[in-house]
């Protein structure tokens, strides 16, 4: 094969190894759209991002500061920041 990688030790074919080698990387998320849709609702983002287990606890955590402290706006807002913010990265991660 010509310019394929081998390892020069045991001649083991090393293409396909590294990122930029991979064909198919999966559907991208839009960091925007996790955002908007995590703030709206906490877990939202998290969801559309593929990670139930984020979106379950955020949604536990939203659940319960209302539960909580439901004549406070503040833990609302606290914990749709933190969702918002995290969807942003998770978003970001899986381009």
């Amino acid at each position: 094969m010509v310019g394929a990688k081998r390892c020069k030790y045991c001649q083991v074919d090393l293409a396909g190894l590294w990122p930029k080698e991979v064909a198919d990387r999966g559907p991208t998320k839009n960091p925007l759209l996790a955002t908007i849709l995590s703030i709206v609702f906490p877990g939202l983002g998290q969801y559309y991002c593929g990670r139930k287990d984020k979106a379950a606890m955020f949604v536990f955590a939203f659940v319960f500061f209302v539960g909580l402290f439901y004549w406070l706006t503040f833990p609302w807002i606290l914990v749709a920041a933190w969702a918002g913010f995290d969807a942003f990265r998770e978003a970001s991660r899986t381009k």
